[in-house]
């Protein structure tokens, strides 16, 4: 197993989860079945799942220094990552969201960031990069995920972009600065001319130097463009079926399992097929990020889908195959 850290650079929320039989569309009163709080954000979901696998994982972020930023911090507490990389800024809020998950699983999100959240990216411990096995950066703090991106590449250290929606000219300014851009549909959508997620990847593709380029297609699985050759390769990854409870924090599971298997030497199609089943496990489970497997138990669900398939199937599925 590697032992250097990952590096996950991005939002830092702290999430109140209901869970409702529907969403309404009109003014109502609804009382939830369950409910959940704790901390999350795309970067800091994908660094808990990357812990939970057993990988060495801190976070960098910013919190305000509020009783939402200690609860968050306490929250992370419990979980095996370094959080002395996250800055408490004085007299800002933490970010907070508030999420509705109906039966089905879906979910709306009204997520708030305070403005005052200072976005100077100076005070990041960037002469530690060098150091690190790989850096994972999300959309959502754009001057710390520049700094961490350039860096990372002056010293060799792979880079990744959970590329998630955000404004077009934003995310066309991140997607060349990661070796593997890993796409939400409708981030890819954005950028592209052609409408089918296919399409629309080779279209992104021609403009990038990225290895790997790739969308995540919910139920569908993903799609995977990795360079070679003089026009690359084009595959795609079914997932496993499942009853979906909560599809909160899918995407970023799913990222946080693809860091972890890039790190540990698992080949691209090994880490995409074991990134599809962890996301598929989180949403067996209502509660967002807490539904992220450990390592036995993804490896046991893998293996179990992909009985009597082919050796190649056989070995990635393998916990020796590290």
């Amino acid at each position: 197993m590697n032992d250097k850290p990952v590096i996950c650079l991005g939002c830092a929320f702290w999430d109140t989860i209901f869970k409702i039989d529907h969403i309404p569309g009109h003014g109502a009163k609804i009382l939830p079945e369950k409910a959940v709080q704790a901390a999350s954000g795309m970067a800091t979901a994908a660094a808990a799942t990357i812990a939970r696998l057993g990988g060495n994982i801190e976070i960098w972020a910013r919190i305000g220094d509020d009783p939402a930023g200690d609860s968050f911090l306490q929250d992370l507490s419990m979980e095996a990552i370094r959080t002395d990389r996250i800055r408490r800024i004085p007299g800002a809020r933490t970010a907070y969201s508030t999420i509705l998950v109906d039966r089905f699983g879906e979910r709306l999100v009204v997520p708030y960031t305070d403005p005052s959240l200072d976005p100077d990216p100076r005070w990041l411990p960037l002469d530690q990069v060098a150091e690190a096995a790989a850096v994972l950066v999300d959309m959502r703090w754009l001057e710390g995920a520049e700094a961490l991106l350039t860096e990372a590449r002056r010293h060799g250290v792979p880079t990744i972009l959970d590329a998630d929606v955000a404004p077009p000219d934003e995310l066309r300014q991140m997607i060349r600065l990661a070796d593997h851009v890993l796409f939400s549909e409708p981030a890819l959508l954005s950028l592209a001319e052609r409408r089918t997620p296919g399409e629309a990847l080779l279209e992104v593709t021609q403009k990038l130097e990225a290895n790997v380029v790739g969308v995540t297609l919910g139920a569908a699985g993903a799609l995977i463009w990795e360079h070679g050759g003089s026009e690359g390769t084009l595959s795609e990854f079914p997932t496993i079926p499942i009853h979906a409870v909560d599809t909160l924090n899918a995407g970023d599971v799913w990222h946080g399992t693809y860091a972890y298997g890039l790190v540990n030497g698992w080949d691209l199609a090994h880490r995409v097929r074991m990134a599809n089943v962890a996301a598929a496990m989180k949403c067996e489970h209502f509660g967002g990020r807490l539904g992220a497997p450990r390592l036995p138990e993804l490896v046991e669900r893998a293996r179990t889908f992909y009985q009597g398939s082919t050796r190649a199937h056989s070995a990635e599925v393998d916990p020796a195959h590290r």
